[in-house]
């Protein structure tokens, strides 16, 4: 009787349609990304603030290993440097907490080479007001609602007994050499100690810390081997911070675009074969990626506003134009824009480096502001999934959400959308999504332009994945817009496609 029941409901359900394949979505494809890591690629722009020893200094690691009253800023003003990022459009910012030079800038327990020990820092305990730098930043960044990152240097200069350090000699500097397999102590020790006193640090109003983005940087200047825990380190960054992602050369979470210039290839896949715990890959590898890689590893690309990572006085600004063009070729193709803006021995953001970056977040708003699609707009497709329209329809493509789609049958990997604009339309550029909670699928696709009596191809695309972005070298005249999917190693499941309009980038056609 139990049984009959069971059945009898099913068979309704299937007859009113509430059980059917037509509501069956497409399975994930592969390797998808965590949830940290959808976050993280919604970011897509924030800012690398290079700060500490070096900026007084003039140097870029810290070789000349000053005492901390070196470190002597004016009018450091955190408040300044997240309102400026906020301003700009940017979404966060990762501090340098220890640079190479090996010197904190919060108040650690594991080192005596610390601003904490400086003059600038005991004024300021004087005087009632906060010295732990890393702690005023994220309260800063809280304040202004853009996220937070950290930027820890594995290589420790101030540790490494390869590294003379004749100014620090016979003071409380002249610290313990236990950088280095072959050195005493255990430097991995000290780096989790370092780790787990950022992570947990506590904000002046109780709350702990919230860090959106480790970045493990793996550079040396050293020939000194040291083996680093990257699992302990893992572990602690799980534990404390299970939200944040963990940038590496080539991961864990997140990896390097294989350049500092602002730029990655035409093709770039959101996945590789190798962990960091691996032989490094090559600039090229890192670039492009591995398509159907075994781990979801995007790229995020290191860039500078300025020729150095940190402030030098002699240097100025890219312009708006530069920066606009890097954006480009790292969002516009997939890639998250992590832009290095140096505060200067003042402790701020120079006005001609804010000048820049509002000029190119103007430049950035008239290019993606023109959006010309909307809800409701006439578009249709080769097919459907299972012609399920509400929840498969190439409508789905203009609703701006990131929890539905447009796709077809599992048997297709080709596929189609055509878009009606009703009368002609100067058009310059275009934005094109995957879904890629489901995984990234995309080998190439075109844009055609219906141009006279016939479609032009005016995009001939590869690998789509988050979000890419096609810029037109002259605006094209046109009524209808076909995107096409060209290949796909599974069913394509796309997000958004939005058609953008005439704006200050692209010329005007004659």
């Amino acid at each position: 009787m139990v049984r009959r029941g069971i059945y009898c409901a099913v068979t309704l359900l299937a007859v009113s349609g509430y059980v059917s394949n037509a509501q069956t979505p497409p399975e994930p494809y592969l390797h998808v990304p965590e949830d940290r890591q959808l976050a993280w690629h919604g970011l897509e722009y924030y800012a690398f603030v290079h700060f500490g020893h070096n900026t007084f200094t003039g140097e870029e690691w810290g070789r000349s290993q000053s005492p901390p009253d070196v470190f002597n800023p004016a009018s450091l003003d955190t408040d300044q440097w997240a309102q400026s990022f906020a301003n700009a459009g940017m979404r966060g910012m990762i501090l340098t907490a220890k640079h190479h030079d090996g010197m904190t800038l919060w108040n650690s327990s594991t080192t005596t080479y610390k601003i904490a020990n400086s003059a600038w820092a005991k004024n300021r305990t004087e005087q009632g007001l906060d010295s732990d730098v890393v702690r005023m930043a994220a309260e800063s960044a809280k304040k202004y609602g853009i996220r937070f990152g950290i930027y820890l240097s594995p290589w420790d200069i101030h540790r490494d007994p390869a590294m003379p350090k004749p100014g620090l000699a016979g003071t409380i500097f002249d610290e313990p050499q236990i950088f280095g397999d072959a050195s005493p102590g255990d430097y991995n020790e000290l780096y989790s100690q370092q780790l787990t006193e950022l992570l947990t640090m506590e904000l002046s109003d109780g709350s702990q810390i919230d860090v959106f983005e480790l970045w493990l940087d793996g550079a040396s200047g050293s020939d000194t081997v040291q083996t680093f825990d990257w699992a302990r380190y893992r572990d602690i960054i799980r534990e404390h911070q299970p939200e944040a992602v963990m940038w590496g050369h080539q991961g864990v979470d997140a990896r390097w675009v294989g350049n500092e210039d602002g730029y990655t290839l035409e093709t770039n896949w959101h996945t590789i074969n190798v962990t960091q715990d691996d032989a490094r890959l090559g600039e090229q590898d890192l670039m492009v990626g591995a398509r159907d890689g075994t781990y979801w590893t995007p790229a995020e690309s290191d860039a500078r506003i300025r020729d150095g990572w940190f402030w030098h006085e002699e240097e100025k600004p890219k312009a708006g134009d530069a920066l606009m063009a890097m954006y480009l070729k790292t969002v516009g193709r997939s890639v998250a824009l992590n832009l290095d803006v140096p505060p200067d021995k003042r402790g701020l953001i120079q006005d001609e480096d804010i000048a820049s970056l509002i000029e190119f977040k103007e430049l950035r708003e008239s290019l993606l502001d023109k959006g010309i699609l909307q809800p409701g707009a006439n578009i249709t497709a080769s097919s459907v999934r299972e012609g399920n329209s509400d929840a498969y329809g190439p409508q789905n493509l203009l609703d701006g959400r990131d929890d539905s789609y447009w796709t077809v049958n599992d048997d297709e990997t080709t596929a189609w959308v055509e878009i009606d604009l009703g009368d002609v339309r100067p058009i310059s550029g275009f934005i094109v999504q995957e879904h890629i909670g489901l995984g990234q699928r995309v080998g190439s696709y075109t844009i055609e332009a219906f141009v006279g009596s016939e479609y032009t191809t005016v995009v001939n695309g590869t690998s789509i994945g988050y979000k890419r972005i096609d810029v037109l070298s002259n605006t094209v005249s046109t009524s209808r817009i076909r995107l096409s999917i060209t290949q796909s190693n599974a069913v394509p499941v796309l997000q958004g496609f939005q058609v953008l309009g005439p704006n200050d980038i692209s010329k005007t056609s004659r």
